[in-house]
């Protein structure tokens, strides 16, 4: 063979070579960059989650897949034991992550900055490490009411506890029914007695009880504590104060209270977070006046911090594709997305009131942004079996409440070794 001869078979093979290569280089360069999300969220909520992160997946690539389980908690412990998390969960209770972070599971948030106030980012802190952030947020200090019932009783709007007392006590002399209450929730009922102690030991008690209480430094049996069963027990056992009574209350969903509160019989008042307003806005036909209102959970002696829920969202395969989504969903542009939607309230002070769909989120949505003083759900911050032995608590204290001694108790014995 001539040098010249050679030499074109030698470029020939690289040419070759390279035609082989070529596209595989391609190909790796051109791997869509996916992002695994696994939540809560079904149907209206995940609708609205994918609106929100579909303007996201346009302008970057990135492919969001989300997966939506009502067993989140179970299903992102069983796929962490197996080797398979997510890049991102989202969970409504903070104090879940607390197992994860003994782990070593979690990855810091490093880089993410929401635009929230300082109190909106306490729920994702652990030991020092912001591990999650709040994508969306909760009202819950929050009471719902009908004003043609409240105005037939000659009743104002309470602005005390004392004064709600009192209310209560007329609208039963009047022969109506004042609350409506629904403790059923499928795996987790019971929740919605612990947002009543939960409120009362805030207004009650103040925010450094209320702190010492969710981190488990404080006893059950605290006077404080205590204080506040007492007072949802006086509410919820005296005859005619409850539709159906306490035992009826155990069997009602939580989210059926929004059919109770109408003209048509039913009861005035019903204790639920801001994020029930879709099933009032739901049952009210359209071009009818509404027959609902809120309030806020009354004090006592002096203004209390109102009390807030959020799901979070927390690491655990970090990504630069994960990074950026997360940067993104916290950011005000997709907090607008959001509370458009009407599933959610914002912890972004810098979402326009505008942005809310109807003057009721409109004016929840404000109030939560300009509270001068928050404190998340107190059973949302707990270890996982601390928040289900207080669930199981509040069920067996509406059946028994003459057992408040033995429940407080046990509950003790939980939080001996829960945290």
């Amino acid at each position: 063979m001539t040098r010249t001869g050679g030499s074109r078979s030698v470029f020939g093979a690289l040419l070759l070579l390279g035609a082989v290569l070529a596209p595989v280089a391609c190909a790796a360069d051109d791997q869509p960059r996916v992002v695994h999300v696994l939540g809560t969220w079904e149907g209206t909520e995940q609708q609205a989650f994918e609106d929100v992160v579909a303007p996201f997946e346009r302008k970057t690539g990135i492919d969001v897949r989300y997966k939506g389980t009502r067993d989140v908690a179970a299903v992102l412990a069983g796929r962490v034991d197996e080797g398979d998390p997510p890049e991102i969960a989202v969970l409504s209770s903070p104090g879940d992550l607390l197992q994860y972070d003994k782990m070593n599971k979690l990855t810091p948030l490093d880089g993410i900055r929401p635009g929230y106030a300082p109190e909106w980012l306490a729920p994702g802190r652990v030991n020092g490490r912001q591990l999650a952030v709040v994508l969306k947020a909760a009202l819950k200090s929050t009471i719902w009411f009908n004003p043609g019932k409240l105005s037939r009783a000659g009743e104002p709007v309470p602005t005390s506890w004392a004064q709600l007392q009192a209310t209560t006590a007329k609208l039963r002399a009047a022969g109506m029914t004042p609350w409506c209450m629904g403790l059923a929730s499928s795996t987790t009922s019971g929740w919605a007695g612990t947002d009543w102690i939960e409120d009362l030991v805030l207004a009650r008690s103040g925010p450094d009880i209320y702190d010492a209480w969710a981190r488990g430094q404080l006893s059950w049996q605290a006077p404080e504590i205590r204080a506040a069963w007492q007072s949802w027990g006086e509410l919820l056992n005296t005859p005619g104060s409850v539709l159906g009574g306490p035992i009826n209350a155990l069997l009602t969903g939580f989210d059926k209270s929004a059919e109770l509160l109408d003209a048509r019989g039913g009861c005035v008042f019903d204790h639920q977070a801001s994020f029930v307003s879709g099933g009032y806005a739901a049952r009210t036909p359209p071009g009818a006046p509404r027959d609902y209102e809120v309030f806020a959970f009354p004090g006592f002696d002096t203004p209390s911090p109102r009390e807030v829920a959020g799901d979070v969202a927390a690491m655990f395969h970090a990504t630069p594709a994960a990074r950026e989504l997360l940067n993104y969903l916290t950011g005000t542009q997709a907090q607008e997305l959001w509370v458009q939607s009407g599933t959610a309230l914002s912890p972004d002070a810098k979402v326009s009131p505008n942005a809310y769909r109807d003057d009721v989120t409109r004016r929840l949505g404000t109030t939560l942004a300009g509270a001068p003083s928050i404190r998340f759900d107190a059973s949302d911050l707990m270890p996982t079996t601390m928040r289900s032995a207080f669930q199981r608590a509040v069920l067996a204290y509406v059946s028994t409440p003459a057992d408040l001694g033995r429940i407080l108790d046990d509950l003790d014995r939980v939080r001996a070794t829960a945290y």
